[in-house]
Order: C-alpha cells, then structure tokens, then sequence
C-alpha cells in the first residue's frame, strides 16, 4: 500500500503513486544554490504478487547502484563522477548524486530483487501476503 495524502485522496495506491511520484519529480528539478538536485525517470506498475519500479539509469554500472529498504521507504541511489576531461564542446550527461525516493509498505523486505539490463534497473517488490486480504 502507498501513502495516501489525506488532502488528495485517489481512486487507488497506483494512483497516489503516480501523485507521489510527480510531485518530488517536480521538486528535485529545484535548484538549490549552485547545486541542481538530479533525478531519473521511473515507471510502477502494481499486480496482486507486488510492485515492479523501473528506473532508467543509462550509463551506471550496478555498483554505482544502492537500493535501500528501510521503515517502508525505498530510495535508489546512483553515484556517477564527473568525467576528467575538460576540453568539452558541448556537455550534456549528467554526474552527481541521484535520487528516488518511495512510500511502500506491506513489502516482504526479504525477497525483494533488482536486475540492472540496458540501462534499466528493475525491483521487484513482493507484498506481504500476510497483510494482503
């Protein structure tokens, strides 16, 4: 189940999700200062077993990778260093610290899986089907 924002209540968890996750999309494009937040776009769908949260990190390496699971929040954190070269034309990629953060609970912390393919990292997190009616 997702947070639910007792101000705009949704139809479903999927839709607060999708709530949840537009509004800190929003707010870590922010800047603050010299330093601009980055964050990465993400996809989550929900079946009966759990929810699946595929997040496109192009160019990271999975142990530039850290997922944690604690007090039903999931952030995935990504690390990449500014390459050294200087003598750029034109710049584009991004490097620094990136950031998701996720409301999620009833989440059987122990079989929680990530794959990284292709640029994709994808977790699998299965409810608890002990609290799932």
């Amino acid at each position: 189940m997702f947070k639910i924002n007792p101000e705009k209540r949704h139809k479903n968890a999927l839709d607060q999700l999708f709530y949840d996750v537009m509004e800190e999309k929003v707010s870590c494009a922010v800047k603050k200062g010299e330093n601009v937040i980055n964050t990465f776009d993400v996809d989550v769908s929900e079946s009966e077993r759990g929810y699946i949260i595929e997040a496109e990190l192009p160019g990271f390496s999975i142990d530039q990778i850290t997922i944690i699971y604690e007090d039903n929040y999931l952030s995935i954190i990504a690390q990449k260093q500014e390459a050294s070269k200087s003598d750029f034309i034109r710049r584009e990629r991004r490097s620094g610290l990136f950031r998701r953060n996720f409301f999620v609970e009833d989440v059987e912390r122990e079989n929680i899986k990530a794959t990284l393919k292709h640029g994709v990292l994808t977790i699998e997190l299965p409810k608890n089907m002990h609290t799932v009616f």
